[in-house]
């Protein structure tokens, strides 16, 4: 009885794609990582928004290219239905616009379909454990984005403090206040002081948004393009 409480609670994940043999992939995949569960799949976003309702997952496995519906207002209806659900996107055919679009939305995680199983796995693993995670031609786009000139990244080009890097820093990593304050030597409540005023600042409010502008600043570790296999185009 004594291990049973001590035993971490389930991650329960679904899956919102369209095609069989991806969603059993991801399935297997899911299902192979101790501590996560499939508890549930969808074809289209009606099926999702009904699966998401009755299950209230705690991780979203979400393809973005969806019968019906594109998956960015998708993506965008399943975070107002299940908002304390952390969500993984996975597509094909990523433009640097559609990832804008997408990062707009604050995914966790964003990463494309030439992804290796491995790197699929690090990605859900990431996400489970209250972390983002970027493909790497995913981070190559978002360096070009924030080096753009004349694209200015969000929340302006406001000075900050020491600190408040410090505090963006682990926001965007997808830290929370207590593991950042625990990083900076700090209590929570200061951190969450830091995060409520920072935010206010830079007027953002998701995590995506947080991760390009810190990136912009240099203060997001993004990892570097390498060579893919397992590729798949769609």
């Amino acid at each position: 009885m004594a291990a049973d409480a001590k035993m971490k609670p389930v991650v329960r994940v679904v899956i919102v794609e369209d095609h069989v043999l991806f969603r059993e992939m991801v399935t297997t995949v899911v299902n192979g990582i101790e501590g996560l569960r499939v508890v549930g799949w969808a074809c289209n976003e009606s099926e999702a928004i009904t699966l998401c309702w009755r299950e209230r997952p705690d991780l979203i496995v979400l393809d973005l290219i969806l019968p019906e519906n594109h998956g960015v207002a998708t993506l965008d209806r399943l975070t107002t239905i299940c908002r304390s659900a952390r969500v993984l996107v996975f597509s094909g055919n990523l433009t640097p616009g559609l990832i804008r679009q997408v990062l707009a939305a604050g995914p966790h995680s964003l990463i494309g379909k030439g992804a290796t199983l491995d790197e699929f796995r690090r990605a859900l693993q990431a996400v489970a454990a209250g972390r983002t995670y970027f493909s790497p031609e995913i981070a190559a786009d978002i360096r070009s984005m924030v080096a753009a000139p004349g694209v200015a990244p969000p929340g302006g080009g406001l000075p900050l403090s020491p600190r408040e890097e410090s505090v963006l820093a682990g926001l965007a990593k997808g830290l929370n206040s207590r593991e950042i304050a625990g990083q900076l030597g700090l209590s929570p409540h200061t951190v969450a002081n830091h995060r409520s005023r920072l935010m206010r600042k830079l007027g953002l409010h998701r995590v995506a948004q947080l991760s390009l502008y810190a990136a912009s600043r240099g203060l997001l570790d993004l990892p570097a393009s390498g060579p893919r296999t397992l590729a798949s185009g769609r």
